[in-house]
């Protein structure tokens, strides 16, 4: 009798096209010998891609964002540590997914009370910190209420993996791998507050360092295998995935985009919001590549600009001397 209720229901949720999410027992291992499943990895998805990335970690993949995360706060050696939190916007919204302009991110309530925005972002880095600062400041408006005290108000986090460096105030690209920013005294750098913290991830980065480092002795830290699921696209290392696929966390992490990356409904959605990204991305590349052509130009009126003006200078300093004789 239970096998035959198991069995209906296997069939409703293979009808439903949704995938169910494995008990605390069940994550980072198989239920038994046979209940591994086999990784496909050219077939996963692409995490970079921001649908894929909220649907591996929303809804039933909220102990893997609290893993990420914890991942992502041990490579600042911050000390916090999440045991639990609150996903505010599980559900991917069917007129975000038309807009290639949207983002989808996740905010999420830790347990302590602080806000936390999570944000997969591919295209326009040169607008993205400016997006971010937008973000932070709407999230640490909504969170305070009437009446409360300011000083009672929770810290507000915005977590960016971005697909190259952002630009410093000199208009310099930040190439580190993890950059974490507060704001603090110019010459002390003592930090006026909590309230804020931003985080950026140069995915292009991490590769690179990947790519130029190799495995280390130690092996892999938490943060870097994490990195490595999400980037693995852009790594093509079939062999460092499989080597970190025996930690429980990855592990279980590739088991489930494995099975959401076989489900027709969910792969279909997947792959119209790569080819908008890619459509646009397209457009941007375009657009900018016009606008260097342009400024090239523009540089090379200014040169030729300048050089008259100096054959127009020593012109008339010539024609001073002579007036002089």
């Amino acid at each position: 009798m239970q096998a035959e209720r198991n069995s209906a229901k296997k069939r409703m949720q293979k009808r439903s096209g949704y995938d169910i999410v494995a008990s605390e027992a069940e994550r980072g291992r198989a239920a038994d010998n046979g209940g591994m499943t086999e990784i496909d990895y050219p077939g996963l998805m692409d995490l970079r891609v921001d649908y894929a990335f909220k649907l591996m970690f929303s809804s039933g993949g909220a102990h893997r964002l609290i893993c990420l995360l914890n991942a992502i706060f041990e490579n600042k050696k911050i000390p916090r540590v999440v045991t639990g939190l609150t996903i505010e916007n599980p559900i991917l919204d069917r007129a975000s997914l038309k807009d290639k302009l949207s983002v989808l991110d996740l905010r999420v309530r830790l347990d302590d009370g602080t806000s936390a925005s999570v944000e997969m972002h591919l295209y326009d880095l040169m607008n993205h910190k400016f997006k971010t600062l937008r973000s932070w400041a709407r999230i640490f408006g909504e969170d305070l209420k009437a009446g409360e005290d300011y000083a009672r108000q929770n810290p507000v986090i915005c977590i960016s993996l971005i697909n190259g460096p952002i630009t410093n105030s000199k208009g310099r690209a930040v190439r580190k791998i993890h950059s974490l920013f507060k704001v603090m005294e110019r010459d002390s750098h003592e930090v006026l507050m909590d309230a804020m913290e931003l985080h950026y991830i140069n995915m292009r980065a991490f590769v690179r360092h990947c790519r130029e480092k190799g495995k280390p002795e130690t092996g892999y830290d938490r943060f870097t295998r994490w990195m490595m699921l999400i980037t693995h696209k852009m790594l093509r290392d079939g062999e460092a995935l499989k080597s970190i696929s025996g930690d429980d966390e990855i592990g279980e992490a590739m088991r489930a985009l494995t099975r959401l990356s076989s489900n027709k409904i969910k792969r279909q959605a997947y792959q119209r919001r790569l080819d908008e990204l890619r459509s646009y991305n397209s457009v941007v590349r375009e657009i900018a590549e016009k606008d260097a052509v342009i400024a090239d130009k523009d540089a090379a009126i200014a040169d030729k600009d300048a050089a008259i003006a100096d054959k127009d200078a020593i012109i008339a300093q010539l024609k001073a001397q002579l007036g002089d004789n």
